[in-house]
């Protein structure tokens, strides 16, 4: 359990002494799920510092400084090129069409786009409805939307790659920063 729950708890509970005391109700902020509050647009609790590099030829996991818990969410962003092979050929982790067919990591989604997994736990993504199970790669690309974690486990690690089914002739990279909304815990 993170420091966070306790400070919440604190937070919520002096919040709401103040507003029976003075008057009016909870605002949505505080009674409102970790994904509502991505989706709004409301300031994440955590935030990368700065961009950091995801390599084109590596799985490379997020450091996570703040944990990641069940009912957070996460928005992810990133920007850069991929290149595929030793001949130069480039790629913007966008991806690219037609979709990647069976053999490649994330079947079914742009080829060479930027993808990520979670190592215990699920992933619902709202941008497509989809929910991805451990071990299954979604789609990021440049923008993923907000996306809610859930796990009745041990915490995940949060891995990203690229949807290219030989990433040892790969360069280059991504440039990825990742926002945190904190789910309610008790």
């Amino acid at each position: 359990m993170r420091i966070r729950s306790t400070i919440s708890a604190v937070s919520t509970a002096a919040l709401t002494i103040t507003l029976a005391v003075v008057g009016g109700g909870l605002p949505a902020s505080a009674t409102e799920t970790a994904l509502g509050r991505c989706r709004r647009s409301f300031a994440p609790q955590f935030t990368d510092q700065a961009p950091w590099f995801a390599p084109g030829n590596l799985h490379t996991p997020w450091a996570a400084p703040a944990g990641l818990e069940t009912e957070d969410a996460l928005r992810i962003t990133a920007a850069g090129t991929v290149r595929i092979d030793y001949w130069g050929t480039t790629k913007n982790i966008a991806g690219e069409l037609p979709v990647a067919g069976s053999g490649w990591p994330a079947p079914g989604e742009p080829r060479y786009m930027l993808i990520a997994k979670v190592t215990a736990g699920s992933v619902w993504l709202h941008a497509n409805g989809r929910s991805y199970g451990a071990g299954a790669w979604f789609p990021v690309g440049t923008d993923s939307g907000c996306m809610s974690y859930s796990s009745a486990g041990p915490s995940s690690q949060l891995v990203f790659s690229y949807n290219d089914p030989n990433l040892g002739d790969n360069a280059g990279g991504a440039a990825i920063n990742v926002k945190q909304w904190w789910g309610i815990t008790e």
